[in-house]
């Protein structure tokens, strides 16, 4: 049986006319599905005023013909076939059997409403509507990929990490083939990676993209699922904690050098989590309170229990985020603590990076403003604040969770990627921080 799923695989491949996709390397060209703002559209306004029009052949365009319009042109579905119009007449039909591609005449770029796409635009017709499909190099694709995904102001190391980050993770997807009856390898949003094609372009992120070009990360001679996040808040964690799969290359490890992390505040009312109870199907009655009952090995949520008038609720991994979902939005990250209650911690050690100091927590005090405090009492390291240390509350009007980080928290954090690289850390020194037991190559 699996067998044939093989074979049905890479037939349905080769009849889109894709390259086949080797587990070890890239093809010469890659298929994204322009789905953000292109996708089931009646029309696509096309900006050049000078075009080639053609198909794929054999993996390459073939132009058929060229043609010409200060006014742009505009692509419709008529007929069933895909055809072009300038200044309200029809000025071209694409043949129904083969793909509708077009590019620059001039070899610049395709223009697509308020956006811009190197190489070849296909507008593949389906039920009579238009999807554009922009056909590129992997390489130039990154181009598009890495300042949509991280600033260009972040450390070169740092976006030299992203680029292998990314680079590997199109292979992974692209072997996943999760988009192929769609016609096309990878989409344009955060399902696959952001792209907005050469309009985001810039030359420190294509720098980066240059310098590491074809590498990327492998594990057991597989490219890893290289995922990667905003910002950890000190720690990132393991991929079964946040979904099902558990995968070595995907570890908690402390992000010690994180620049700038993101902070956060949530407060919220019995009230309010009383509703969102109710959304979840979950049946206490009102909610009276509310405590951090399972954290990771660095301290990161993984178990909240909410205490009602007639019973508790228990929520795990990535609920912890999402149950705040109906009262206000997903919580920022997992790495957070409920202020202004007593954490139980008679003593913790208190690290500069040069000297650690154990005493009890009310012997410490804060002058300024500190980035980045934690705590570790024997167990775990864990984010505190001045306000309170608390892991739950009762009574009162209702709860506050002090966080920081944003993101699922697994594999790179993009700032500590950025700190680390601040810190002399090279890229490769990087990723194999973030990313277990990984062969860069």
């Amino acid at each position: 049986m699996k067998k044939l799923v093989v074979i049905v695989l890479i037939l349905l491949l080769a009849s889109l006319a894709f390259p086949v996709v080797a587990r070890a390397g890239l093809p010469s060209t890659i298929r994204i599905g322009l789905t953000h703002e292109f996708a089931n559209r009646d029309s696509i306004v096309i900006g050049n005023n000078n075009i080639s029009v053609g198909y794929e052949n054999n993996g390459a365009f073939l132009a058929v013909t060229t043609l010409q319009s200060a006014g742009g042109f505009t692509a419709w579905v008529t007929g069933g076939v895909v055809t072009l119009h300038s200044g309200g007449q029809q000025v071209h039909s694409f043949d129904s059997a083969r793909s509708a591609q077009i590019r620059d005449a001039g070899g610049g770029t395709v223009s697509l409403g308020g956006y811009s796409y190197r190489g070849v635009i296909e507008l593949r017709q389906s039920g009579g509507r238009l999807t554009a499909i922009n056909v590129l190099c992997p390489e130039e694709y990154l181009y598009g990929v890495l300042p949509t995904e991280m600033s260009h102001s972040f450390h070169i190391n740092a976006l030299r990490a992203q680029a292998i980050a990314s680079r590997t993770f199109m292979l992974y997807r692209m072997n996943e083939a999760s988009h192929i009856a769609s016609g096309f390898h990878l989409c344009d949003g955060t399902h696959c990676q952001s792209y907005r094609g050469a309009n985001r372009e810039h030359a420190t992120t294509t720098q980066a993209v240059g310098d590491t070009r074809g590498l990327m990360m492998f594990h057991s001679n597989a490219p890893i699922l290289a995922v990667y996040f905003a910002s950890s808040g000190g720690s990132t964690d393991n991929s079964e904690n946040v979904w099902v799969q558990t995968r070595p290359y995907l570890r908690a490890v402390q992000d010690i050098h994180e620049h700038d992390p993101v902070e956060w505040t949530r407060t919220f009312t019995w009230a309010e989590i009383t509703q969102a109870l109710q959304a979840t199907g979950a049946n206490i009655g009102t909610a009276t309170g509310l405590s951090i009952t399972g954290t990771n090995q660095f301290g990161r949520v993984q178990e909240i229990t909410i205490t009602g008038t007639s019973g508790t609720w228990r929520l795990n991994g990535e609920q912890t985020r999402t149950f705040f979902a109906s009262i206000g939005g997903t919580l920022m990250s997992r790495n957070f603590h409920v202020a202004g209650a007593q954490a139980g911690v008679p003593a913790v050690s208190v690290t500069d990076g040069a000297r650690t100091v154990t005493a009890g927590l009310s012997s410490f005090f804060w002058q300024g403003r500190q980035t980045v405090v934690y705590v570790f009492d024997g167990i775990t390291t864990r984010r505190v604040d001045v306000a309170g240390t608390g892991q739950d509350q009762a009574g009162g009007n209702g709860v506050t969770l002090i966080g920081s980080g944003w993101g699922h928290g697994i594999g790179m954090s993009q700032r500590g990627a950025h700190g680390m690289a601040l810190a002399g850390y090279t890229y490769r020194q990087i990723l194999l921080h973030f990313y277990t037991d990984v062969e860069i190559r």
